[in-house]
């Protein structure tokens, strides 16, 4: 028996070490797969736990598994600092396991950015979850569209609706930082962008590949690259195209629908003496319907219909209330053709004296960094 039992440890050991010494070939053949379909974010830092992969070798997945079940662990008890480096290690470890790159990203640019006392510091955090989605987790799962959509997410959520206490700040550092790279006005100039490579270079730092902004501002703009819709439209649109097929992705549709949408109510970023104004980009309304007659045709469900008769509902109410009384009667047509309801029978004047629309936000030019009270 105890011979046996030598004899299975032995062979076990050697099993490890087998599994040990291909992974470096295999992890070859699978490099340049991670990085083709996104050529312009390759040269990124390599993941901070290779020590973890060179001490596991053969036992990544079962590691990676058991990292993981603390992981969740970690996450029940709001123990999120904590979880930050134990999901890097589980990244290192299984790069394409991409609800870990998920649920890191969402704990700094939500969970971790709650706990700061400064606007500052707050979006420090924010700028972390949004860059480990875009320098690693992406090229590392660059065919894959779910962390495209993630990614959209952030800036469509936590960037661009009211419900971070630091918004307007975080509205203005994304356009200030924008700025040097598209211009004042926010509107890529992209024969200026093709003719300095400093520009270009600073782009591609942020994730944005010249000739793809090209493509997107085709198709749904032109765009003020300044406002966090743009940002999230852009990698929705990446999503997208990621598995080179005609396949749309759900989420990624979804996703387009809603940064066109927020483009509309309030996708017009405009700058006078340091103060921003953020107000409904009304010219851009034929394109954000187009987005969604095409997105009912591409889906099976029913949420895509459910959207769209929302949207142009509120539409209505934004055109009324910015005297646009032509197009807001056509659009109320349009919806009462295609969706009718009880409140729309009502008739165009009762139908546009029932709620408010979404009203200008001013942005001011001081920086609030300092603490604030709860």
């Amino acid at each position: 028996m105890k011979w046996k039992s030598l004899l299975l440890i032995l062979a076990a050991g050697l099993l490890i070490y087998s599994a040990g010494s291909l992974n470096v070939p295999l992890a070859a053949m699978r490099q340049p797969t991670q990085s083709e379909a996104l050529p312009a974010l390759r040269g990124g830092r390599k993941p901070p736990a290779e020590v973890v992969t060179v001490l596991f070798a053969g036992m990544r997945s079962l590691a990676a598994d058991l990292l993981w079940i603390r992981a969740s662990g970690l996450q029940e008890q709001g123990r999120y600092f904590e979880l930050v480096q134990l999901a890097d290690w589980i990244t290192a470890l299984e790069p394409r396991f991409m609800e870990v790159w998920a649920v890191q990203a969402w704990n700094m640019a939500y969970n971790i950015s709650l706990m700061m006392n400064s606007d500052r510091d707050r979006w420090r955090w924010i700028e972390s979850g949004i860059s480990l989605l875009r320098d690693r987790g992406i090229p590392a799962n660059a065919a894959d569209p779910y962390l495209y959509g993630e990614l959209a997410f952030i800036f469509y959520d936590k960037l661009g609706n009211p419900i971070d206490f630091s918004l307007q700040f975080l509205k203005r550092i994304l356009a200030e930082k924008m700025m040097p790279l598209v211009g004042e006005d926010g509107y890529a100039d992209y024969q200026k962008i093709d003719a300095d490579a400093a520009i270009k270079d600073g782009l591609l730092k942020e994730g944005l590949i010249p000739e793809k902004m090209r493509e997107v501002d085709r198709i749904y703009g032109p765009l003020d690259w300044r406002v966090p819709q743009t940002h999230s439209l852009y990698w929705a649109w990446l999503g997208n195209n990621a598995t080179g097929t005609n396949i749309h992705n759900a989420v990624c549709d979804r996703m387009i629908c809603d940064s066109m949408n927020a483009t509309f109510q309030y996708g017009k970023l405009t700058l006078s003496n340091g103060v921003f104004v953020v107000s409904p980009n009304l010219e851009i309304l034929p394109k954000v319907m187009q987005t969604y007659e095409e997105t009912i045709a591409n889906s099976d469900s029913e949420l895509p219909d459910t959207a769209y008769s929302n949207f142009l509902g509120s539409a209505v109410q934004t055109l009324k209330f910015f005297h646009h009384d032509r197009r807001a009667r056509e659009v109320f047509d349009k919806l009462n053709r295609r969706y009718p309801s009880r409140a729309t029978a009502a008739g165009y004047e009762k139908f546009t004296r029932r709620s408010r629309p979404f009203l200008p936000q001013i942005i001011p030019a001081s920086d609030s960094s300092s603490a604030r009270q709860p």
